[in-house]
């Protein structure tokens, strides 16, 4: 909080985070308001001023409302048509990545990029390495969001080069054949493939836009939870890709067993599991082992899932993809309740899984009386582990 911000700096606290918001900053298309400009202004000036590193969230995933109104392509689209008008489309709107780009270099104009320590990467609603969860329009719990018309086209004139066309444009999960023949299991791996490809190129996408901009900060990649594991993946193809509820993971693409090892710049870029103490893992919460790293990510033993916390299995996953850094941050109690001595589970998890450091979310759990969850509880960490 920039208003706690020498209490919180004086507490150990080294990183603050800074949240954008792209329908705040530009209002209507090249109309950037100058009011809230000033604002981000005077918060960074106030972590600074306090001695703190500053990493921000652009806003990406927060778009603003003309986008959707002027250009239909920046809306995802589900394979029952619903349309989603609260996250972008940066996996296959090239028009979306034109007006996202334009929106960073203002900033970079008017606040500068080497102002932030760090910037955070992601695609979802949330601003992490996934597919939206949903929203007006498209609530179902398997919402595949790769039916827009660029998704669906062989041409690529809408989609970014990036990312290649659909494989079989028109088939949808759940169908046995396409286009009068049988759908083999093959195929149905062959468009899911490209599904996690496009979601993919999207965080490619901004770790390259970042740095051609000259940034030479750190990049973060968020990722949420642990995912899905191979078994399940399996499993949801033997099904066509329309399963029971639990497949929902599969359409949001967090099988990070696949995707983590499609980031392709390793330069300065960090795998962040957002998944510290979310109440995972037999005994709950557990942190990393040394052998771990015998562990075949892309065919691991059955009980892994069960048995692993999250963050043990994302840090498993990163190590076999050769990322140097990684961090963490917890996953807050909507996720999984805090309780007293969680700040000492979760330190566990940094120094067991080599992160880098912690930050905790969220803020206002630091002074609302959340258990086990104080500004104190924070520092008596930071002082312990820094």
């Amino acid at each position: 909080m920039a208003d706690k911000a020498s209490l919180e700096r004086s507490s150990g606290i080294q990183v603050a985070h800074l949240q954008m918001y792209w329908d705040r900053y530009e209002t209507q298309e090249g109309e950037y308001s100058s009011d809230y400009i000033d604002s981000v202004k005077r918060e960074l000036d106030q972590f600074q001023q306090a001695g703190f590193l500053v990493e921000v969230g652009l806003g990406l995933n927060h778009a603003p409302g003309w986008l959707f109104e002027k250009y239909p392509e920046a809306a995802f689209v589900n394979q029952f048509g619903g349309r989603l008008t609260n996250t972008p489309n940066t996996v296959f709107s090239h028009t979306v990545r034109e007006k996202a780009q334009r929106y960073v270099e203002r900033v970079a104009k008017d606040i500068g990029l080497d102002n932030f320590w760090a910037i955070r990467v992601g695609v979802s609603e949330t601003g992490e390495f996934s597919y939206p969860q949903g929203g007006p329009g498209g609530t179902s719990e398997n919402s595949y969001w790769a039916f827009d018309e660029n998704a669906q086209s062989q041409t690529a004139a809408g989609r970014p080069a990036t990312v290649p066309a659909n494989p079989f444009p028109g088939w949808r999960p759940g169908q046995r054949d396409y286009q009068g023949k049988t759908f083999t299991e093959d195929q149905v791996r062959e468009w899911y493939d490209w599904y996690l490809g496009a979601l993919s190129d999207a965080v490619n996408w901004q770790v390259w836009y970042y740095k051609s901009l000259g940034y030479k900060g750190y990049l973060k990649v968020l990722v949420p939870g642990g995912g899905y594991y191979p078994q399940d993946y399996q499993r949801a193809v033997a099904q066509y890709l329309d399963g029971p509820a639990e497949n929902r993971l599969i359409a949001l693409g967090v099988g990070f067993f696949k995707t983590v090892g499609q980031i392709r710049d390793h330069q300065k870029v960090e795998i962040v599991p957002t998944s510290l103490v979310d109440g995972t893992g037999q005994p709950t919460n557990n942190g990393c082992d040394p052998t771990d790293r015998q562990v075949d990510v892309l065919n691991p033993p059955q009980n892994v899932d069960a048995e692993w916390s999250s963050m043990r299995w994302v840090s498993r996953i990163a190590r076999r993809y050769h990322f140097s850094l990684l961090n963490g941050e917890s996953a807050g109690p909507r996720v999984s309740p805090y309780y007293p001595g969680v700040m000492d589970d979760a330190a566990q998890q940094m120094q067991t899984c080599g992160l880098q450091g912690l930050m905790w979310a969220f803020d206002n759990n630091l002074y609302d009386g959340t258990r086990g969850s104080s500004l104190a509880d924070y520092a008596a960490v930071i002082s312990r582990y820094n």
